[in-house]
């Protein structure tokens, strides 16, 4: 019998020792292919191709996923490897050579590597239709994709794949070269020391968790903050360490500092099976510290990123709106092509036109006692407009009676997105402007508004028609705003009306840019759930595999446990209390980091993230209950003997 006939046997006679680790592969390979076959789908080329950002987006994107998914292979095959240590010294006493076994394991590896690949690209060729389609459904294109094999994403997928088993076969010679045949019998029953519990460290782990928390919430856009003083790079990185740090702390010091209080109190320690489920959490937190800080960290990076991306999708109309308060805006370079445009609109049918204006804005030179905290280039001059043009611009933008009381000459409203701040809201009330015209004019600021009519005025005063009708106008522009009924659906209306205008006309669309902002924030969208749940089932799976080296080391306590009357239900609740803290440590650290992240950023973005933070962090708990649940059943197979192993 060759070593190859030998790696067939061991695979046919012991695949239940082999499924985990083929699953894990023939999950990898059919999420990547899934995603590299997206790449390649007809109508998606055609979208991304068009956008430089969203093709590089596709392209970094891709570059995570192969790092994600290397290291999951790579860590389900230490797994494999360290659970086959004492196979593998069997091997040894009966007269093979390390090479020999080396070459015998890579016929296996390389085996299995095959079947994984037909398997998972065969299921993520089934599957690739429907994500094409889940993808175009959330960048607003519509339309079900076409049955799409791409021999270029096939061959992508088997040589990453093949690069991935040549270094899981190395890291397998590595363990065979390098361990003795002692270690190869006796590796499984090493363990851990017990924590030492060190009270100054696990203050110190609440200290820097709390700390990144209060820098993370303090106000983002005021001038006093320890954001304007620092910077907004800096203070990051001081969160990043301290909330890492702390994550850290807490897992090596803080949980052990409890468990030994837990320990030190009689009466929960001896209640029922505590005293069992608190010393094997003790050498659980000491063997998994290390994973489940990475874990959590991890967890609520993707948690940020996830809810980050689903609250701008939802905000799309939101902030398409505010771009582009009018359906179509330009300047009116020349009467022939400003027809031109109005014709198009006009004829229109699939989205008649509802309203149209034509608005005169002054640039004025302006002086003033105190720093305008808004844009204003005195050698272009400051935008001004008439309170009736800006009334009735109002009032066609948002379909109804926009009437503004009236505002006295020496009076003038303010309008600039840059008065987010209620305190800088303060300081521009009151504030007096004198317009340098044929009359020095002075005004006073009495109202303010983030809100601005136009696309391409940014900031501007409105002023009473008195005021306005005395304004020069030597340096003015045009503005034409244009209404149409369904504006989301007038894309083509809006490419027929930029051919007619000169490109010095600054010609802005809604619809193109909801259609863009669609676009972008579904691509990210997409590709946050879709690297979402590789980094799940990659973070499930590890804590999984954790857990199962557990229960094979705690065989044998278990046996002893069964001898001194515990039966299979309470073993199974010992089992359960263990298993859950392994789960919500990394769970709960992350969710609780991502929501502080996440609240801090919405409120400098000014965005309501809520609903997309509150679906990715349930699908998120969901999925870990149901690997929690699974572990649990596996964990207690194993060490009550019904599908007990001995290797």
């Amino acid at each position: 019998m060759t070593l190859f006939d030998l790696a067939k046997k061991n695979i046919k006679h012991n695949f239940i020792h082999y499924f985990l680790y083929f699953a894990s592969m023939i999950f990898s390979i059919m999420i990547y292919y899934t995603f590299v076959s997206l790449a390649q789908d007809p109508k998606v080329v055609a979208r991304i191709n068009n956008d430089d950002n969203l093709a590089s987006i596709f392209n970094a994107s891709s570059i995570i996923l192969i790092i994600f998914v290397a290291i999951f292979i790579l860590y389900s095959n230490h797994f494999f490897t360290r659970k086959r240590k004492k196979e593998i010294g069997i091997y040894s006493l009966l007269g093979l050579r390390k090479k020999e076994i080396g070459r015998m394991l890579f016929y296996e590896n390389f085996l299995m590597g095959i079947g994984a690949l037909i398997i998972g690209i065969g299921l993520g060729t089934l599957l690739s239709k429907l994500f094409v389609t889940i993808l175009l459904k959330i960048m607003n294109l519509g339309g079900i994709s076409d049955f799409v094999f791409s021999i270029d994403a096939v061959m992508n997928t088997v040589m990453i794949f093949i690069i991935i088993t040549l270094i899981t076969s190395f890291t397998g010679y590595r363990i065979i070269y390098r361990t003795t045949l002692l270690d190869l019998f006796h590796s499984e029953s090493k363990r851990e020391k017990t924590p030492k519990s060190n009270p100054f460290l696990a203050i110190l782990a609440l200290v820097l968790i709390a700390g990144g928390y209060f820098i993370a919430l303090q106000p983002l856009i005021t001038a006093d903050s320890i954001w304007a003083k620092l910077g907004f790079g800096p203070v990051m990185i001081i969160i990043l360490i301290s909330v890492i740090l702390g994550t850290v702390l807490l897992l090596n010091s803080f949980l052990p500092f409890v468990l030994n209080k837990i320990r030190k109190n009689k009466r929960l320690f001896y209640n029922g099976t505590n005293i069992i489920s608190n010393s094997q959490l003790t050498f659980r937190i000491a063997s998994n510290a290390r994973t489940l800080a990475t874990i959590a960290v991890l967890t609520g990076l993707t948690l940020v990123a996830i809810g980050m991306v689903g609250g701008l999708y939802n905000n799309v109309n939101k902030d398409a709106g505010l771009n582009n308060p009018a359906t179509f805006e330009y300047h009116v370079v020349d009467e022939k092509s400003n027809e031109q445009a109005l014709a198009l609109a006009q004829n229109n049918t699939n989205t008649p036109l509802t309203g149209h204006q034509e608005t005169t804005i002054n640039y004025v030179k302006a002086t003033s006692d105190r720093k305008m905290p808004f844009v204003y280039s005195p050698e272009e001059g400051f935008a001004v407009i008439s309170l009736t043009a800006y009334s009735k611009l109002l009032t066609l933008e948002k379909n109804n009676d926009s009437k503004m009381a009236a505002l006295k000459d020496d009076e003038a409203i303010l309008i600039s997105p840059d008065l987010t701040a209620q305190n800088t809201t303060n300081d521009v009330i009151n504030t007096s402007f004198t317009l340098k015209n044929s009359t020095d004019q002075k005004i006073t600021v009495t109202k303010t508004s983030t809100e601005t009519p136009f696309s391409t005025i940014y900031s501007f005063l409105v002023v009473s028609d008195n005021v306005a009708n005395t304004l020069s106008h030597k340096n003015k522009t045009t503005i034409q705003s244009i209404m149409v009924d369904q504006p989301k659906d007038a894309v083509a209306l809006s490419k027929q009306m930029a051919k007619v205008l000169p490109k010095n006309a600054v010609f802005r669309s809604y619809p193109e840019n909801y259609e863009a902002l669609m676009r972008g924030s579904g691509v990210l969208l997409f590709i946050g759930m879709f690297i979402g749940i590789v980094f799940l089932a990659a973070t499930g799976s590890i804590i999984y595999f954790k857990q199962l080296t557990e229960a094979y080391n705690d065989v044998a306590t278990y046996d002893i446990l069964k001898k001194i009357g515990l039966d299979r239900k309470e073993i199974r609740k010992t089992i359960a209390k263990q298993v859950l803290v392994i789960f919500l440590i990394p769970l709960i650290l992350g969710i609780v980091h991502s929501s502080v992240a996440l609240v801090s950023l919405s409120n400098l973005l000014q965005m309501n993230i809520t609903f997309a933070v509150i679906i990715s962090t349930g699908a998120y708990t969901l999925m870990f209950i149901a690997y929690y649940f699974i572990t649990v059943n596996t964990y207690t197979n194993i060490v009550m003997g019904k599908k007990r192993e001995e290797i």
